[in-house]
């Protein structure tokens, strides 16, 4: 039996944990014996034992406790791995890699899926940015296999030239699920009381990276050009209070509604007549191959990598344009709706991001 570890230090309402959960729910290999290494994670913990697996918990620091975190290091690559899996946003260390290889890992895959640190401190990311921009050079000779979300992902994980030779594994989905639903349209607004006639839609961590900030300044200057648009902003993180502050200050908070991570978020879309996502970077976003499996028109930055628009539903407008040209863009969005979602589910199954193909690539990485 094939031995598999997957490495993914990630927060459970992540779209790293939402495409690691899609794809091992779609492997069906009896060879395989994936184990799991993270952080605290339930959702990657639950699948471990459902599937009566092994799940490792990263719970020491590397900075802090050195000798024991190379010691829990060993432990969990000294179980003969056949293949490990590492997905990543950055590079802070070379040791994890080092103990991989060391402990006999026979093939070594790392998955770039963003093309920056996320971190909340200007600083810090400064400081990591070029931690990892360093560390890069040397730990590629560690790496077997090369994959990215996305080429602006590949070209931050290896540098441009060896990013030329990543392999781009999709953030599948799985079409079916995330189609339009009227059913569940009704349902979530009826939940959540959502009268107006247009609902605007964000899902993801609160984070500098997703610029939830400049959200709510471009809904605040929406809601002074038309009082028919409610504003919906699922996740959880750091800065949820921060944002949460701020809607009060601007006394916007009859008009907007705030939802924690949900397991069920594919009714979400259908509930929304417009996706914003004026993100400041990121690799390939799962939620929005989510949204155009949906139908959902969406509206991104400039900053998000033009790979992502599959399906024509994806306008990328500039980071550097006025609230008020936001706002006005999206009322242009809301006069042209949706997109049959049977169109979009085509069109993303012919683009390589259907779940069973993506699976299907996974499997011959980590078993051939």
């Amino acid at each position: 039996m094939k031995r598999v570890l997957i490495f993914a230090p990630t927060a459970p309402a992540t779209g790293i944990t939402q495409y690691i959960l899609n794809i091992l729910n779609e492997l069906k290999s009896a060879d395989a014996n994936v184990d799991i290494l993270s952080f605290h994670n339930d959702r990657l913990k639950k699948w471990t034992e459902e599937n009566k697996t092994q799940y490792f918990e990263m719970d020491i620091s590397m900075y802090k406790h050195p000798f024991l975190y190379r010691r829990f290091l060993k432990d969990v690559f000294s179980k003969d791995y056949d293949t490990v899996h590492f997905n990543m946003s950055s590079i802070s260390t070379l040791t994890i890699f080092k103990y991989a290889k060391r402990c006999g890992a026979k093939k070594i895959i790392m998955h770039s899926h963003s093309s920056f640190t996320d971190l909340a401190s200007k600083l810090r990311r400064i400081v990591f940015s070029n931690l990892h921009k360093f560390l890069r050079i040397f730990a590629n000779r560690y790496f077997d296999v090369k994959c990215a979300c996305s080429v602006p992902a590949a070209e931050w994980m290896y540098g441009k030239k060896a990013a030329q030779s990543a392999l781009i594994l999709h953030n599948a989905v799985d079409t079916k699920k995330f189609a339009f639903n009227k059913v569940y349209a009704d349902e979530m607004r009826e939940k959540y009381g959502i009268t107006t006639k247009f609902l605007l839609g964000h899902i993801g961590r609160f984070t500098v990276q997703k610029n939830h900030t400049f959200i709510i300044d471009i809904f605040c200057e929406l809601c002074k050009i038309r009082n028919d648009c409610t504003l919906m902003l699922v996740g959880n993180g750091e800065f949820l209070e921060n944002i949460k502050n701020k809607v009060r200050e601007l006394n916007l908070i009859e008009n907007v509604v705030f939802v924690d991570f949900q397991e069920d978020i594919f009714k979400y879309y259908s509930a929304m007549d417009l996706f914003l996502m004026p993100s400041l970077f990121e690799g390939l976003p799962i939620t929005l191959v989510e949204a155009q499996a949906n139908g959902l028109p969406s509206l991104v930055s400039d900053a998000v990598t033009r790979e992502c628009d599959l399906t024509g539903l994806v306008e990328f407008f500039p980071l550097t344009e006025s609230n008020r040209q936001w706002a006005e863009r999206i009322c242009e969005k809301l006069k042209i709706g949706r997109k049959n979602s049977m169109d979009t589910e085509k069109q993303l199954e012919q683009s390589g991001f259907s779940l069973s193909g993506q699976a299907q690539v996974i499997s011959k990485l980590y078993f051939e």
